[in-house]
């Protein structure tokens, strides 16, 4: 399964990681600029903040099922990492063919699988196990859609989270819905929206009807929050200065007395009225 010049996959199929939590700290710092210069704000449900804190200290593994819409996804699940869940390891799935062109990603316990081996997906489990049972608090992250998904698409979940969970009773397990649109400024907002899944029975089918059917209710909620353009539901993880139109129009604006730059803050104030 190896390629010439290139690592071979281990006989059980897979790429090794190599999580280093000094490499995770300063990569974490990057993307937070990367993320700061690329976007005028990234915004987490406010409700939902608290519960991720919460969870950082769970002695238990944790599993976190992104939704897929975009390239930057993985970029918030290393945010929601530092910010939230500094003191836990990570692990997760990437396609082995582009894990070994970005092998630093190694470095942040990502393992390279071939997603479309059906045998995957049991190397996983028996990957991700080891994991579980090296590490003090470990942190599994998937994007089980296993390709980009537009937010407005019914979920549709491949089975590796689920099995995840299952195979672990102190697994807790997290969905975290995606969105990025255009608000009062140039540049794009990235929003998140989280809940914690809890199945009604901890078996494979119990935790993957709990995590899609989880999944799409967080899509929905944040779809009505990002429409809504009102910032105060949202706790800013990244960002949010005042917003401005376009330079030489913003000049104009403050020339012709008009006002300069429009901060997203004061125009939902006074769309909504007095609170």
């Amino acid at each position: 399964m190896g390629r010439a010049g290139g690592e071979r996959l281990s006989d059980r199929g897979l790429l090794p990681g190599r999580y280093d939590p000094r490499f995770a700290r300063v990569f974490g710092w990057y993307t937070r600029r990367l993320l700061r210069k690329r976007f005028f704000a990234v915004r987490l449900a406010r409700e939902d903040a608290a519960m991720l804190r919460g969870l950082a200290h769970h002695e238990g593994p944790l599993v976190i099922a992104l939704a897929h819409p975009s390239w930057w996804d993985p970029l918030l699940a290393v945010l929601l990492a530092r910010e939230f869940l500094p003191e836990r390891s990570g692990c997760g799935p990437m396609d082995a063919d582009q894990l070994r062109r970005f092998g630093l990603f190694r470095r942040l316990g990502l393992f390279g699988v071939d997603p479309d081996d059906p045998a995957s997906l049991r190397a996983m489990g028996d990957y991700v196990a080891e994991v579980f049972a090296r590490e003090a608090r470990p942190t599994f992250y998937v994007t089980p859609q296993g390709h980009f998904t537009d937010p407005r698409d019914p979920v549709r979940l491949r089975p590796g989270a689920a099995a995840v969970a299952a195979a672990h009773p102190m697994a807790r397990a997290v969905v975290v819905a995606l969105e990025y649109a255009f608000w009062q400024d140039q540049r794009p907002e990235a929003f998140l929206a989280a809940a914690e899944c809890r199945p009604a029975r901890r078996t494979m089918t119990g935790w993957h009807r709990t995590l899609q059917s989880s999944l799409q209710a967080e899509a929905d909620r944040l779809a009505l929050l990002v429409r809504a353009r009102d910032p105060e539901p949202f706790e800013t993880l990244v960002g949010d200065e005042q917003a401005s139109i376009q330079p030489v129009y913003d000049l104009w604006l403050r020339v012709t007395g008009r006002g300069g730059a429009i901060a997203a803050r004061r125009r939902a104030e006074e769309a909504t009225g007095p609170r």
